[in-house]
């Protein structure tokens, strides 16, 4: 399949996502139930199955790594010299996660399948920013807060999320050279296959349900969608390309993963601490609407 054939793929199944929505051909109940069958079943097992087949040595790449966080550092450090004198700790927190965390799940990860035909940078972001960049925004909220009594649960109940806790199992198994039952790691599969199909209809699913008018636009929320859309992937590319020179696979999933639009697990962050819950909602939903045309871009600039 060519590159164009694969794009095209990934349109149609977004596009199909999108008309489900819009004819209502689900309903609010059967979209929670698929989204939870995603979150919780699906992409767990998919994350599973790859970190225990593939190679630790190219799994664990250090200077993917590296790229990814060093690029977030960047655009946190971009965020704060524009948003730092007029904004408190915690706004600045959350204006960082919407301009530099992104959509792994349900866009980076299966469009970095479809695209490369490899999911191994996909999974590697997906821990990285779970594990690393989430876990250490939200104790720093919790102590600016002080509405957690204790850090160590909130962590604790970060690790054993199934999109955290599958994928760790599978490292140690794959570390530790456990051989599980040939029927188990099947099945797991299985339910596992569909996962990037999957998080592209629900992608489409979350793209119908989104309204923008002019009157939503405003000076801060320009900023952060020209941040999180253009500057974040800009800025992926001149650190993975010219500062660590990663090799062709890593340097485009590098790329294709910063052009992802902002999480939507930024906003449900936003709403547990009460920050600008509006203006979040309105960049997860311009971003992920921007992001489409971000792709077909660096696709073809890659």
């Amino acid at each position: 399949m060519t590159l164009i054939q694969s794009l095209l793929v990934i349109f149609v199944i977004i596009f199909v996502g999108v008309i489900s929505q819009r004819r209502n051909i689900l309903n609010p109940v059967q979209i929670e139930g698929f989204e939870i069958f995603l979150f919780k079943i699906a992409m767990p097992c998919f994350l599973f199955t790859a970190t225990l087949q593939h190679d630790l040595a190219a799994l664990l790449h250090i200077q993917y790594i590296i790229s990814y966080l060093l690029t977030f550092l960047v655009v946190m450090a971009v965020v704060l010299l524009l948003f730092y004198s007029t904004n408190t700790a915690s706004v600045l927190c959350i204006k960082i996660l919407a301009s530099g965390y992104v959509n792994t799940a349900i866009y980076a990860l299966p469009i970095i399948t479809f695209l490369l035909k490899d999911p191994t940078a996909g999974v590697l972001g997906n821990l990285v920013q779970i594990i690393i960049i989430q876990s250490v925004f939200i104790v720093t909220l919790n102590f600016i807060h002080h509405k957690e009594k204790s850090t160590i649960k909130k962590l604790i109940s970060i690790v054993s999320t199934p999109m955290i806790a599958m994928p760790l199992i599978g490292l140690l198994c794959n570390y530790w050279q456990i051989n599980l039952p040939s029927i188990i790691i099947q099945a797991v599969q299985n339910v596992g296959n569909g996962a990037s199909s999957i998080a592209l209809f629900t992608f489409g699913l979350t793209l119908g349900s989104i309204k923008i008018n002019k009157e939503i636009f405003d000076k801060k929320l320009v900023l952060i969608i020209v941040i999180k859309n253009i500057m974040h992937p800009l800025i992926a590319f001149c650190i993975g390309n010219y500062l660590l020179h990663l090799e062709g696979y890593w340097l485009n999933a590098l790329v294709i993963a910063a052009s992802a639009p902002t999480g939507f697990i930024i906003y449900l962050i936003a709403k547990q601490f009460c920050i600008e819950t509006v203006l979040i909602k309105r960049v997860v939903a311009i971003s992920s609407m921007s992001s489409l045309v971000s792709l077909v871009v660096i696709t073809f600039i890659l």
